[in-house]
């Protein structure tokens, strides 16, 4: 307990001493913004979202999500202060997720199991391992089906319409085809395909980078893109599909490139590349911080840099809309995942990036989406 105290105590004093490299060179010629404007923004960032992490209700409900983003933080940042100080908190935390979650409950079911995968990838990626837990959940999926993690079993089958969200009156849940639902009758809708979709690429990514199988792989997955049609441009303002389909255009590209870890060439996915470069102006529209923080770093993996304006853009507006206290998004919403999460999807914008290469986590994925279009 003494050590979990005093690296949150360093993380956050390191944090807020470390004054960057003072850069006062515009981010590009012309540019309203400097490289220590930048820089510092970032810090501001990151110290909200550890300050809000540290909160025990805020980690309760949001613990895996937080070590994901010190995760993606600590790997793949080019700043090897940023790195640095983003696996000190993320250790931190993670250690304290292994306390709350030592083990698979025996009535766990397969939603939860996919929460404990997500988590335990996380941590294990920020150096807190439990070998015997990553065993149990091992043996606690192989109890499912596919349509238990993923409400549709991708081996098979295209990505449904014909699945309904939960009862908005009493949250039930309802067998496929329903419309009523079976509790209390009140009339149900169906998910939006493209919501399934996104829910299905990360669950099946999270189990194929953990070892653990949740129904299926990502390249089961992927290959069903085609089949809900073409991407769609916003059409000056957000058509219903929009939404959903964004995150799982930049979820397909994070699926592929380990999260930023890898670049991409344009080539292997150019029609997600084009959705990106033809939508980003919209985010702007919506004044949307929090989406253009996944376009500027999805763009950035094709290798986008400065010398582009789509970057440019995207960068000042990002960072234009920065919150007095750090953060980005809604200071009023009490729903502080609408706090913490454009906060990291704004600094995952903003930062540079230690590219490994041209690579993706899984060459079957992209044949198998290649080969469907």
């Amino acid at each position: 307990m003494r050590t979990g105290r005093w690296m949150a105590a360093s993380a956050v004093a390191v944090l807020v001493l470390w004054p960057g490299h003072e850069d006062r060179q515009p981010l590009w010629p012309g540019a309203r913004y400097t490289v220590f404007d930048r820089d510092r923004a970032i810090q501001r960032g990151l110290l909200f979202i550890y300050k809000t992490s540290r909160q025990p209700k805020n980690f309760v409900n949001y613990g895996e999500d937080f070590l994901w983003c010190f995760r993606c933080v600590a790997l793949t940042s080019s700043n090897p202060e940023l790195r640095r100080i983003a696996w000190i908190m993320g250790q931190e935390r993670a250690r304290q997720w292994r306390r709350y979650y030592p083990k698979v409950p025996r009535d766990a079911d397969a939603d939860y199991i996919a929460f404990l995968v997500s988590g335990s990838l996380a941590a294990e990626s920020l150096g807190v391992s439990d070998p015997a837990m990553k065993e149990d959940l091992r043996r606690a999926a192989g109890r499912f089906k596919p349509e238990d993690f993923l409400r549709f079993d991708p081996t098979k089958e295209p990505v449904p319409l014909d699945v309904p969200k939960d009862c908005p009156k009493c949250q039930s849940s309802n067998p496929r085809g329903c419309h009523v639902c079976r509790k209390c009758g009140t009339p149900l809708t169906m998910a939006n395909p493209w919501d399934l979709l996104f829910d299905a690429i990360v669950t099946t990514y999270n189990g194929d980078a953990y070892g653990v199988r949740l129904g299926a792989s990502l390249a089961d997955v992927l290959q069903w893109i085609p089949s809900l049609g073409p991407y769609r441009v916003a059409e000056r303002g957000k058509h219903l599909e929009w939404e959903a389909q964004t995150y799982a255009v930049t979820h397909v590209i994070y699926a592929l490139n380990d999260y930023s870890r890898y670049r991409l060439r344009p080539e292997w996915l150019p029609r997600e590349f084009e959705f990106l470069k033809a939508n980003l102006a919209e985010n702007i529209s919506a004044g949307d911080a929090e989406t253009m923080g996944e376009f500027l770093d999805t763009l950035k993996s094709f290798g986008l840099t400065f010398h582009d304006p789509l970057i440019r853009t995207g960068t000042e507006f990002v960072l234009s809309s920065q919150n007095p206290d750090g953060s980005w998004g809604d200071t009023g919403d009490e729903d502080i995942y609408n706090r913490y999460h454009p906060t990291w999807t704004a600094i995952d914008g903003l930062r540079d990036y230690a590219w490994k290469g041209e690579q993706v986590t899984s060459p079957q994925a992209l044949r198998r989406l290649r080969q469907a279009r």
